[in-house]
């Protein structure tokens, strides 16, 4: 058996192309924003609107500078009341729903052990951290303040929680967010205590804020994060570049817009007004095995796609049946630049059909690689690109 999942693909009729799975989630993430008076929160919240994402997630500091509550309206409900709910601020009505998932950053903390903000908003759980799924996502928001009471260190009551949670969700993606970093090269750099082994535990993905710059890095294990603070308050230079750091952007003010699927979810970053500097696809192995067809057209291999792509890729191929055997003796490799072998995705005996399967390029570095194809009818050799 294959050790990467591999699907027998379906084509109704002769050249039908598959279905283009429809968005199942999209939402945007927003950090570091809460101040009203600088021109950019008005800026990224007017981006944000014209993108009417289902929702909105936060990655702390929601309001500056010290998490006051004569301030608190005029940070967040200003801009972004139509998403909250229940909303009782002066700037217009509420939404009928929450649509609105702040986390808590340092300056949120400032006022009376942030008081304001467990007052201005009505959240699941103990509020200070709490989970909720929308669509095809699972949600798990973090306090990563040292005044949290559950602790932020690996071994904490609050690590276990989620932990806990992680190993107990269902659904397809796990995304885990919170304002301190793990990994930066800003100025505030590495926040060691939210090391936590993130991978180990089933996340799909980290959200930070904090630093005032967007930044993303891949950790030893493969764990993607993000750093996405240049919500509204400023922009600020980077400091020493860490090793994990694959992308870095500073200078104006953006958000991301955050759109799952099916079997992949979609990371842009736009900085403001609409300028598109970070595009980030993860596909995933689709759920179950499928067999609706056993008849290909021709021996073929496709063009990966997504392509460039990071960290993962769907190679699409078909498999003619054997003069003397309905089954064929098939090889799915992938190759460096240099012509070395890295990675063996197939190695068997398989029948006719379209089959599609996924190369996990997460352990990888960026750069040009080859996969190609053999059968007892020859080789087809493709290229890809692999950016993070």
């Amino acid at each position: 058996m294959l050790k990467f999942l591999i699907i027998l693909l379906f084509f109704l009729t002769s050249g039908a192309a598959l279905t283009i799975s429809q968005p199942v989630a999209k939402f945007a993430a927003i950090g570091d924003y809460g101040r009203w008076y600088t021109e950019g929160e008005a800026l990224v919240s007017e981006m944000v609107h014209n993108w009417n994402p289902d929702f909105i997630v936060t990655l702390g500091d929601n309001n500056y500078e010290y998490g006051a509550d004569s301030t608190i309206d005029s940070n967040i409900g200003q801009f972004y009341h139509d998403y909250i709910h229940p909303y009782t601020g002066v700037f217009g009505a509420g939404s009928a729903v929450n649509r609105f998932f702040p986390s808590l950053g340092n300056h949120d903390w400032l006022t009376d052990s942030a008081r304001p903000y467990f007052n201005f908003f009505t959240l699941p759980g103990n509020e200070r951290y709490y989970d909720f799924i929308k669509g095809n996502c699972h949600f798990f928001v973090i306090d990563s303040d040292v005044n949290e009471p559950d602790g932020i260190t690996a071994s904490s009551v609050q690590a276990n929680w989620l932990r806990n949670g992680l190993a107990a969700s269902n659904t397809r993606f796990k995304i885990v967010y919170f304002h301190h970093p793990p990994y930066s090269s800003g100025q505030h750099g590495n926040n060691y205590d939210m090391r936590w082994p993130f991978k180990e535990w089933g996340a799909t993905v980290v959200l930070c804020g904090h630093e005032h710059n967007y930044e993303r890095l891949v950790d030893g294990t493969g764990m993607t994060y993000f750093i996405n603070g240049l919500g509204g308050k400023d922009w600020r230079d980077f400091g020493v570049i860490v090793p994990e750091s694959r992308y870095r952007f500073t200078s104006n003010y953006g958000a991301m817009l955050i759109t799952s699927y099916n079997d992949s979810i979609n990371f842009r970053f736009y900085s403001v007004p609409d300028s598109l500097k970070d595009d980030t696809t993860f596909v995933f192995k689709p759920i179950g095995i499928e067999l609706i067809s056993t008849v290909p057209e021709e021996f073929a291999l496709e063009q990966n796609y997504p392509n460039p792509f990071n960290p993962a890729t769907m190679i699409r191929f078909s498999v003619m049946p054997n003069a003397k055997a309905q089954m064929s003796k098939v090889e799915l490799i992938i190759y460096d630049v240099l012509g070395r072998k890295i990675k063996e995705l197939v190695n068997e005996e398989l029948n006719s059909g379209t089959y599609e399967v996924l190369w996990d390029a997460s352990a990888y570095p960026s750069g040009v690689y080859f996969y190609s194809l053999s059968t007892q009818l020859g080789t087809i050799t493709r290229k890809m690109v692999l950016t993070k």
